[in-house]
């Protein structure tokens, strides 16, 4: 179904950084896996979190940022960047998405961003909201692996406004048609679960 041709939908991103991080602190990280720093590969060194947002924003697409109350850090850097934020207190993935699509409600879409995936980029976010369809889910694939972000049209708002699952939107893919983009860059399946998976190999974190 097409939007029709009287005005260009808003498609948005929403970044998901409200989870606890309990894998990586599991595995010897000092703190919070989203404070995690580490140089990118222009050298700009900067916080998982940060890395994921810039991305985000640099995409040219509105921003929203579902986080916790307790992320002060994250909180702080988005009320410096004027990004809109909603705070929830689960770590839900479902709950975290629903509570941001429903603060975003005027959006036509929206891609599920999630914050521990720092290495995807401003043109991928671009590229996949660009394939959204009103009435079905669109998803970036390498080698025929399912990647993110995950772009969602104006028809999907029920579904995703109402979700508690804690695997996030994953139930919805099967609910609506899905298109794939196959990808010929590895950065849409890499995320940051251990401190291993950082860059640097290492732990290098932001001092709280």
């Amino acid at each position: 179904m097409d939007w029709g041709e009287h005005r260009e939908k808003t498609i948005g991103v929403l970044v998901i950084a409200a989870g606890r991080g309990q894998r990586y602190k599991a595995a010897g990280g000092a703190t919070d896996k989203l404070q995690a720093e580490f140089a990118d590969a222009s050298g700009q060194s900067a916080t998982v979190f940060v890395h994921s947002c810039l991305a985000a924003q640099q995409s040219g697409l509105p921003v929203c940022v579902v986080t916790r109350p307790g992320q002060h850090a994250i909180r702080q850097y988005c009320e410096q960047q004027g990004i809109a934020t909603v705070l929830v207190e689960n770590t839900r993935m479902g709950e975290s998405i629903a509570a941001g699509v429903r603060h975003t409600a005027d959006w036509d879409g929206w891609l599920i961003h999630l914050a521990d995936m720092p290495f995807i980029t401003a043109d991928t976010l671009r590229l996949v909201a660009g394939k959204v369809v009103e009435d079905g889910a669109v998803r970036p694939t390498f080698n025929g692996r399912p990647g993110h972000p995950v772009g969602f049209g104006r028809g999907a708002f029920q579904a995703l406004s109402t979700l508690s699952e804690e695997q996030g939107a994953r139930s919805l893919l099967v609910q609506f048609p899905l298109y794939t983009i196959e990808m010929r860059d590895e950065t849409i399946l890499r995320d940051i679960d251990l401190p291993s998976q950082l860059p640097t190999g290492g732990n290098n974190e932001v001092d709280k």
